[in-house]
């Protein structure tokens, strides 16, 4: 049956097209009275017209046609190990350092010689002149119960007394005067907020430009906020020109603690990985025998610097000494020369 009036529930009068349309606007404004999105919210109030508050605003942006010189060279903080080589400089050659300023996560599994190379990096720095920090959180560093452990402090000066080749005093008056040492142990409730307020003072009062943190992951036991104090570490460090590498573990996937979000954060990225040799032709590559698993180092990113785009094939030198470029490393991969 043709009608201009449509169907409406048995037993009501129907509808015909204006009273569609009226009860459309009444169910818009209905709509509109709703409490606003709170996510939209700070854009919904109208902007203050006060004249003071527009210059305090103004002074809070950056504008780049106001500075002196933009453009500038990625400088290298001299580590004196394999890490200088994995920051390339814009010609291919090794950057011939650390990038300097940078906040770089280095992980890898455990007894592959992180801490070791990371300490003696450190004392070579200090050795130089400059104020370091190391921070220990994974373990005692001194023994003060006098247990017949052979403490962190102890290795320390060991490996110091190796690489420089001093006796124990003239490490101390040369090298060691320029080191501070936090311990930051969870256990004995030392919560991030706690390392945040001495970081802050032993770098701005000491003029820290060095800094070891062995482990980021162990400042964060929960292991659910790494990459947000790696990034909050990371924005602190520009503004006071520190470089910073943070000793981290990695997962049975293979990627860091902290995940993604942690390679996202880090300026730079260098991963110690097994490899495991899957042919016997992958092997005669490498230096290995079918099934071998050898050690390598990848530099997953740098933000200031291009990367070696291969992995590294690294050994510990000595008795669990630093780590080094393996003999058998690929020529097909070698590193580019100074």
């Amino acid at each position: 049956m043709a009608s201009d009036q449509t169907f409406a529930p048995q037993g009501a009068a129907p509808f015909n097209p204006q009273q569609m349309m009226q009860m459309m606007q009444m169910m818009q404004m209905m709509q509109s009275m709703q409490p606003v999105d709170p996510s939209a919210q700070p854009f919904v109030a109208p902007q203050s017209q006060d004249p003071g508050l527009d210059q305090a605003l103004e002074a809070e942006f950056v504008r780049p046609s106001k500075l002196g010189t933009l453009i500038r060279e990625q400088e290298g903080l001299p580590f004196q190990s394999v890490l200088d080589r994995l920051c390339l400089k814009p010609d291919g050659t090794p950057l011939g350092g650390l990038p300097k300023g940078c906040t770089i996560a280095f992980a890898g599994p455990p007894g592959k010689g992180k801490t070791r190379s990371s300490l003696e990096g450190l004392l070579r720095v200090a050795a130089a002149g400059t104020p370091c920090l190391f921070v220990v959180a994974e373990e005692g560093f001194l023994d003060e119960g006098d247990s017949g452990r052979d403490p962190l402090v102890s290795r320390m000066a060991k490996i110091g007394c190796e690489v420089l080749a001093m006796g124990e005093e003239e490490l101390k008056e040369k090298v060691l005067s320029n080191v501070w040492v936090m311990q930051a142990q969870y256990h004995k409730g030392q919560s991030w907020d706690d390392f945040i307020h001495r970081y802050r003072y032993v770098v701005e009062r000491h003029k820290i430009k060095l800094v070891v943190v062995d482990s980021l992951n162990m400042l964060d036991p929960a292991k659910t906020r790494t990459a947000d104090h790696l990034s909050a570490l990371k924005t602190y460090n520009h503004e006071h020109g520190v470089t910073c590498i943070t000793i981290g573990q990695i997962r049975d996937t293979g990627m860091p603690v902290g995940g993604e979000a942690l390679v996202h954060t880090a300026d730079a990225v260098f991963l110690l990985e097994e490899m495991s040799m899957g042919s016997k032709e992958m092997g005669a590559i490498w230096g290995a025998a079918y099934r071998d698993v050898i050690t390598v180092l990848r530099a997953v990113k740098s933000v200031t610097t291009r990367i070696f785009p291969h992995p590294v094939r690294v050994d510990q030198s000595g008795d669990g000494g630093t780590l080094a470029v393996h003999p058998q490393h690929p020529e097909m991969y070698a590193l580019p020369s100074a």
